[in-house]
């Protein structure tokens, strides 16, 4: 994970598991939100993942988690951190056609990604990120277009931020004098 940009890092591990899901594997992903001149009509259904919304949590004293020496690079290294949570909204697009499954399909699918949050909430924890909550949309014709359905969830992931200051070691002391006792 990025930890300049944990939002755009954590939506591109996302989107990426999301891809790889067996569940899933009829379903286009993406990170962009749909686009009519381009993705309309629909061939299959639909995920987009809009941008992420972003609440810290302070972690210890001044979020200090602690500091190693790396003997190789001589040096301190102080790590500070913030538990974040990212909430994203992913909408579920479909065509109205029997052939997609129209609504009923939108549900199968938000079925199928609370299930992946509830019962595998630690299927990403190699990237430090864990699953911890799932808010179904309810599905609506696009007012726009009026072969197409619409729904908004939200996911809700929880990772830690990390920051590392790297301090050089000093290896000799110089004497600049004698301290004389008086």
């Amino acid at each position: 994970m990025d930890h300049n940009s944990p939002i755009v890092s954590c939506k591109e591990v996302l989107k990426d598991f999301l891809n790889l899901r067996e569940e899933l594997n009829y379903v286009d992903i993406r990170k962009e939100y749909i686009k009519a001149d381009k993705d309309l009509p629909l061939k299959k259904p639909l995920i987009t993942i809009s941008k992420g919304k972003l609440i810290t949590k302070d972690i210890g004293f001044q979020d200090y988690l602690g500091e190693i020496y790396n003997k190789e690079a001589n040096r301190f290294i102080e790590t500070k951190g913030k538990m974040l949570n990212l909430y994203y909204d992913l909408h579920i697009w479909n065509g109205t056609s029997p052939k997609l499954g129209g609504e009923k399909e939108i549900e199968r699918i938000q079925e199928k990604i609370k299930i992946i949050v509830e019962f595998e909430s630690n299927a990403l924890e190699e990237h430090g990120i864990t699953f911890f909550s799932f808010e179904e949309g309810t599905t609506t014709g696009d007012p726009f277009d009026k072969d197409l359905f619409h729904c908004r969830c939200t996911i809700g992931l929880q990772v830690l931020w990390k920051k590392e200051f790297k301090y050089e070691v000093m290896d000799e002391i110089e004497s600049h004098g004698e301290i004389e006792e008086g």
